[in-house]
């Protein structure tokens, strides 16, 4: 029952007999008080949405089959679950089964999280590289989940010469790929402020055309997003033996303004944007993710 729990998500059998035969079997072995009886109904209903969905295009992942083997499939609405993360530190779990697509699993986390569709938002799912650190793929909407992860299994094996690291799975992270003004208007809260971080990791990386004292302003918005007003208790050494200030600074403003800078001028880049923070005490979230969008908007060439 577990090798039919993952075969019948793979490929749908060419020979009309057959699948009226694995059709009748599945029908009459379902049975939720038995073990077999829920491998059975399981298999019933994705045998059903690979009909409809397709075969798929590569082999099962390790994930795919450890999920199959440790625990029923019948005992979850979706046997499978990876977490998406989001570009502000926080991520979402996403259940699927072995034929859900790219774009299924996109609605549902879209609903999950209170954000449009890919059409008018803009925001879609990006998977990490197994080999190049720093670099995502936009994953296709027609991509079955499962092949997405499979292949990149795959490819993280044949770098290891046949040896497979354990401890590396596969990332998913939720960002914008395109933006369009038309759009803007019917911009939901969690967009805009997503949108606010993947403008600051633009900013951090060099890729967004800013002056210092830009960068300081942005970068104290950013800031008050995060962290909140800033208080006497911030700025000194926290609990953890950390500086806000520094974390702020290495976290938001960019990097190519602190390579060449001393320990002295860093001190005078934390005391520019306490300056700056504390300028925006009492400012909500939604007021700093207004005020950065609406200067960063204005440049010509924002979101291409």
């Amino acid at each position: 029952w577990m090798l039919l729990a993952i075969a019948v998500s793979i490929f749908v059998p060419k020979n009309s007999k057959l699948l009226w035969f694995l059709r009748a079997h599945f029908n009459r072995n379902k049975d939720s008080k038995t073990e077999s009886g829920k491998y059975a109904s399981y298999c019933a209903n994705a045998l059903e949405k690979c009909v409809v969905n397709g075969a798929r295009s590569a082999k099962p992942s390790r994930m795919e089959v450890l999920s199959i083997l440790l625990k029923n499939p019948h005992h979850h609405s979706l046997p499978h679950a990876v977490p998406v993360h989001m570009l502000n530190g926080t991520y979402h779990v996403v259940g699927f089964d072995g034929s859900t697509t790219i774009s299924e699993f996109l609605q549902t986390l879209n609903l999950d999280i209170g954000c449009r569709g890919i059409e008018l938002s803009g925001f879609t799912i990006f998977s990490d590289d197994p080999i190049e650190k720093n670099m995502d793929h936009c994953l296709s909407q027609k991509d079955k989940v499962c092949d997405v992860i499979s292949r990149w299994e795959t490819a993280l094996r044949e770098k290891g010469s046949g040896k497979f690291e354990n401890k590396r799975v596969i990332r998913f992270t939720y960002k914008n790929r395109m933006f369009w003004r038309r759009s803007t208007p019917g911009e939901t809260e969690k967009e805009r402020l997503l949108f606010c971080y993947q403008i600051s990791h633009q900013i951090v990386e060099g890729r967004f055309p800013l002056n210092k004292e830009l960068a300081f302003e942005l970068s104290a918005l950013m800031a008050q997003i995060d962290i909140g007003d800033l208080t006497t208790d911030k700025g000194r050494c926290s609990s953890a033996g950390s500086n806000i200030l520094s974390e702020a600074l290495d976290k938001f403003y960019p990097v190519r303004y602190q390579e060449s800078a001393s320990q002295e001028e860093k001190d005078l880049l934390e005391l520019s944007l306490a300056e700056k923070w504390r300028g925006l005490a009492g400012k909500s979230v939604t007021d700093c993710v207004r005020i950065l969008l609406t200067c960063t908007r204005k440049w010509q060439f924002f979101g291409a």
